[in-house]
């Protein structure tokens, strides 16, 4: 056993006493009482509506309040750090696709369609099988739920290291409207549209509409081109609730948006050839007129059909079915960052899936179980071709540094025109799954216990072509167990164990030289933890402790001379991750609410066969993995005013250095965030007229500059992407 896991077990006491969680719920008073509480959460995370603190899971919860007081609109407003266990990053080559991780295991390209990312994102219950286009904007949220650890046997594939539940509201039934118009600096803007109309014969609408843009904050000299940073955004829904009779709910909503979004600017960290040259912390313009460069055009549109019949008191059947169609069309331009003669890269993406599962929820005295049917398919192309649009070394041109325009498919480094590559793939998984929680007649019915296991069948076959077309097939399957015992103290206080499993899907790097496929990743996580409530409910304090082992983790080989050759192999040793989670909630006094979330990660990746050196064993990076994490929540609401109500927020966000990519030596440096937010809220317009609510907010409002992606180059230097600079705004919402 690696020694630093002894070491961060005894390490629990040290630990705790380190700055910790904080996520600010609302407080709400005890009916009947003036005694301000803590506000129960509820979750749905195993699949049945409980209470956040009865859930024996280690899992954070964002509800729309706090969504609008940290400024969260879409799930790349995570970049922060605001979860200290969950990284998200935008992809370097497609803006709207983002990299998850959670606990340390996230991929490093997930561009491409053979890949399959180490989260499960769910959106109202419906998995989303690409993370393209998911920097979309949410629209009207109920909340997020961030379930960390592995998810086999309730979410299977593709959790190995967690879940997100994504949940939007349902339609009301009542006449209601909520608008939201915001401004900021960049010249951003976002309007945010609900209407909810009244019951009519069972059936209840709501319509959602969104729109948001704002401008590149970096500045492209070349005219009539995009300047990078920027975006605008559209989207839409449509949800309906159909109540037949007493025993059947029909649900069906159909969401669509487009993100028009162009890259972001990389710039030259490190130099070692010696003609681009550094540019110096974070820039406004470009150095070079950058052309083209467009947008990244991302269209995604899906279904989503759910069929819940309580059939009775006690069992519930649900039918869950959806289909997503997404098509991608990428513009980059890297203007000479990566030594080519200034790189384009053109990429087209379409996908099509269709997902559908059958639960059976019930429960029985003492038992409550869950069974379900899974069934998952997905058709996916991709196309990407190399152009070049700056003649670095003057080879083309005859000067150095000058535009080629038209761009051109030759490439001075090869003496050769870059070959158009594709790729397509379809994959087919199907699961057979079960979970229940026993409660014994002993203890005072202060014990339970849960087992659960998911039977999981994969098919994947497709073909990449790169001058030649080479075809690959492969098959899989595997079971996914659960075992957890709860144990609790009082009707506050209780503490958990849990033994658990999950996979990710192989597949097969279309970017590699040899197209090999790699298998899949298991994971096998032991954890500890302890939920509980006291003071009168206001302290709440959770505390998550983990042991994680990969077996043939897959790790992700980016080639620093030639960075569009990616290799995947799976590890040859046991890659593990350990570490402690610790969320803390406190109400000190009337209307004050201070929250602390701390995370901490020991990862060890032996020395691994690296397929770019004939298998040679180096040393590599576990990715997205900072040792030291946390963030810090203030909520202050002030005694009411006759015309509205003010609260305060502020959140401070930390993070330690880390690495990107598993390859070389560059680490991203530490960084802390400030963001702040004062709401003037409950403006009253007169009788039945509605009510509105004022924000100023700001991000990033000490100007930090620091790096959130980046990537060593052998012998020609490093790459990196800066965070957004300081932003600011005012929002106004109208509520009726």
């Amino acid at each position: 056993m690696h020694h630093k896991k002894s070491y961060l077990f005894k390490s629990i006491a040290k630990l705790s006493s380190l700055p910790v969680l904080l996520f600010m719920p609302q407080f709400v008073m005890a009916e009947g009482d003036e005694t301000e509480i803590l506000e129960e959460i509820t979750v749905t995370s195993e699949r049945r509506e409980k209470s956040l603190q009865n859930t024996a899971l280690a899992i954070s919860v964002l509800s729309d309040v706090q969504l609008e007081r940290q400024g969260i609109s879409s799930l790349d407003a995570f970049i922060g750090g605001i979860i200290p266990s969950l990284k998200i990053q935008e992809n370097g080559n497609t803006p709207s696709m983002l990299t998850v991780a959670i606990r340390g295991n996230g991929p490093a390209d997930v561009t491409q369609v053979t890949r399959e990312s180490s989260v499960a994102l769910y959106k109202d219950g419906f998995y989303i099988g690409r993370t393209q286009g998911m920097s979309t904007d949410f629209g009207d949220l109920e909340r997020i739920e961030i379930l960390r650890g592995p998810q086999g046997t309730l979410y299977g594939r593709n959790a190995t290291s967690g879940a997100i539940n994504i949940i939007s509201k349902k339609p009301t039934g009542e006449w209601g409207i909520k608008q939201t118009l915001g401004y900021g600096n960049f010249d951003a803007l976002r309007s945010v549209t609900s209407v909810n109309l009244p019951e009519y014969a069972g059936i209840s609408l709501k319509f959602d509409y969104f729109h948001s843009e704002r401008e590149g904050w970096v500045k492209n000299t070349a005219p009539g081109q995009a300047d990078y940073n920027a975006y605008n955004k559209d989207g839409g829904r449509v949800s309906l609730n159909w109540q037949l009779g007493e025993d059947v709910t029909v649900d069906y909503s159909y969401e669509r948006s487009q993100i028009e979004a162009s890259q972001n600017y990389l710039q030259l960290g490190e130099d070692q050839i010696g003609v681009i040259g550094v540019e110096v912390g974070r820039v406004e313009i470009t150095r070079f007129p950058v052309t083209p460069l467009k947008p990244t055009v991302t269209d995604h549109n899906m279904h989503m059909f759910t069929v819940s019949w309580d059939m009775s008191p006690n069992i519930n059947i649900k039918s869950l079915t959806s289909y997503r169609e997404l098509d991608e069309d990428t513009h980059n331009n890297y203007a000479g960052v990566l030594y080519f003669n200034g790189a384009i890269i053109e990429e087209h993406f379409e996908q099509e899936q269709f997902t559908q599962e059958l639960q059976i929820i019930g429960q029985y005295e003492r038992l409550e179980w869950i069974a379900g049917l899974y069934y998952f398919q997905e058709d996916v192309i991709q196309t990407s071709q190399n152009r070049f649009s700056l003649d670095i070394f003057g080879s083309i041109t005859g000067t150095p540094l000058t535009p080629i325009i038209p761009p051109t498919t030759f490439n001075v480094f090869t003496g050769s025109n870059a070959p158009l590559l594709s790729a397509q793939a379809k994959s087919k998984s199907k699961a057979v799954y079960g979970q229940a929680t026993w409660t014994p007649d002993i203890l005072e019915d202060r014990m339970k216990i849960t087992l659960g296991l998911r039977y999981t069948d994969d098919d994947k076959k497709g073909s990449r072509t790169l001058v030649g077309t080479t075809p690959f097939d492969f098959e899989s399957n595997y079971t996914d167990p659960l075992i957890r015992v709860q144990y609790h103290w009082s009707d506050q206080i209780f503490a958990y164990a849990k033994w658990s499993t999950a996979h990710r899907a192989g597949g097969v790097s279309i970017r590699s030289t040899s197209i090999q496929p790699y298998i899949e990743e298991r994971v096998e996580t032991y954890e500890v933890g302890f939920k509980s409530e006291f003071l009168d409910h206001r302290v709440r304090l959770n505390v998550a402790l983990f042991s994680t082992n990969y077996t043939d983790a897959q790790l992700d080989f980016v080639d620093p001379i030639t960075p569009t050759i990616v290799e995947t192999i799976n590890a040859a040793d046991t890659v593990e991750v350990d570490g402690v989670e610790i969320e803390l909630t406190v109400m000190p006094i009337s209307g004050l609410i201070i929250g602390l979330n701390y995370t901490y990660l020991d990862g060890h990746m032996p020395l691994q066969p690296n397929p770019l050196a004939g298998g040679a064993l180096e040393s590599f990076n576990i990715v997205q993995t900072p040792e030291h994490a946390g963030s810090l929540t203030v909520d202050y609401t002030f005694e009411p005013f006759e015309f509205g109500t003010l609260i305060a927020h502020v959140d401070v966000t930390a993070t330690d250095e880390y690495h990107y990519v598993g390859f070389g030596s560059q680490e991203l440096d530490a960084f802390a965030l400030v963001n702040a937010r004062l709401m003037l809220t409950d403006i009253r317009l007169g009788n039945n007229a509605g009510a509105l609510r004022l924000s100023v907010w700001g991000k990033n409002l000490t100007d930090e500059e620091y790096v959130f992606y980046g990537f060593p180059l052998s012998g020609v230097g490093a790459v990196r992407v800066f965070g957004t600079p300081r932003t600011y705004g005012i929002d106004l919402t109208y509520e009726f």
